[in-house]
């Protein structure tokens, strides 16, 4: 078969997605020795597959839609047999399934839910191609069962169960690394962080509810707060600004430390030196962070809402996202109690091992095959 993907995103600057595209398509690479691979990008620096005997990098010119347009058109000439779509619901919507057999990944549905507040540009693009893509799609995979679900609520008449799989996510391999004591003092220095401190890593954006979190560090003792720095990993997205004022107003500017984009190795390091780990985010298709957080050895502080149940199960200590003061009293409990931090880090090493690319790859290319086979 020749199969195809959009590795636009690979280098991991759309966030999530191009951080499960990326390892999803490596462990596929590295099973699949069979197909042929084309990949089809705008950037010439991706590079990095094109030295393998059955992967064949292509430029496609055009940006926004004219991009897709062009793309989808290109497979078409190539004779492409499966589209494994990972970072865009456009293709999928524009594609003749008589021509083209589209494998649709649903990451969330984070657009259609109102508190989130989705980016308007995107919210507007997948308001209008989703229901088109599941339909025509001979296969879509989604994330996390609680993304499945939600996809069947808000399309009960289409009958997507059969042709709808859960795959999950895993780990990026930087996240078994074990840093040694002297590496993680070196780094916490060059970021000028003290030892303690309390982490939080996510786009800047509502859903992902930074303003609840700075309220409930707010709450916490004059103690915990002399002890405990917060510090925030992630790149600006959409309504970041209001953030910055919270904190002002809050009077918190020299206790909460933002970090824009840092390097993996450097976010690993920080990750397995900090006391423990927030995500209090209003609404995740999957909660990828989490994950690295318990392979990290940090314990976890998340909403007991949407996917996150099912990737913590009873290795988080879970807080309503909409109640500052549980967030804050959960705070306190994992600062002060030594055995219960340590009670939820084993835990943690024990569900990671639930999860992996490798797994998700298999999964993906044992549905592909049989529904070709079957068509």
């Amino acid at each position: 078969m020749k199969i195809a993907f959009d590795i636009r995103g690979v280098d991991g600057t759309s966030g999530g997605k191009g951080v499960w595209t990326a390892n999803v398509l490596k462990s596929i690479l590295n099973q699949d020795r069979e197909n042929e691979y084309f990949l089809y990008t705008n950037n010439e620096d991706n590079t990095e597959y094109q030295y393998l005997p059955n992967v064949n990098v292509i430029k496609i010119s055009g940006r926004g839609f004219i991009y897709h347009w062009n793309f989808y058109k290109k497979m078409i000439r190539d004779k492409i047999d499966v589209f494994i779509a990972t970072e865009s619901y456009i293709v999928p919507f524009l594609h003749d399934s008589t021509k083209l057999k589209v494998a649709l990944v649903v990451h969330d549905l984070v657009a259609f839910k109102s508190p989130a507040r989705h980016q308007r540009k995107a919210t507007f693009i997948e308001r209008i191609t989703l229901k088109s893509a599941v339909k025509k799609s001979k296969w879509i995979f989604t994330v996390s069962e609680y993304t499945k679900k939600d996809l069947m609520q808000r399309y009960p008449g289409l009958n997507l169960d059969e042709k709808t799989k859960v795959v999950y996510a895993g780990v990026r391999d930087i996240f078994s690394r074990k840093m040694d004591a002297n590496k993680i003092v070196s780094v916490q220095r060059r970021y000028n962080l003290d030892p303690d401190y309390i982490m939080m890593a996510g786009t800047l954006e509502p859903r992902k509810n930074i303003m609840g979190a700075l309220k409930a560090y707010s709450l916490l003792s004059p103690k915990n707060q002399q002890s405990y720095r917060f510090v925030i990993v992630g790149k600006k997205g959409w309504y970041y600004k209001q953030i910055f004022h919270k904190v002002k107003e809050l009077g918190l500017m020299l206790r909460v430390k933002f970090l824009e984009y840092i390097p993996d190795d450097d976010l690993v390091t920080l990750m397995q030196g900090a006391k423990l780990f927030l995500f209090p985010s209003f609404y995740e298709g999957f909660g990828l962070p989490i994950l690295e957080a318990m392979q990290s050895g940090v314990p976890v502080l998340a909403s007991r809402v949407t996917s996150i149940p099912e990737l913590g199960v009873d290795a988080i200590h879970y807080a309503d996202p909409n109640d500052v003061v549980d967030m804050a009293d959960g705070i306190t409990q994992l600062i002060e109690n030594d055995s219960y931090r340590l009670q939820l880090r084993n835990r943690g090493y024990e569900q990671v091992n639930n999860f992996s690319w490798g797994r998700t790859a298999q999964g993906m290319l044992n549905s592909i095959h049989q529904g070709v086979a079957t068509s």
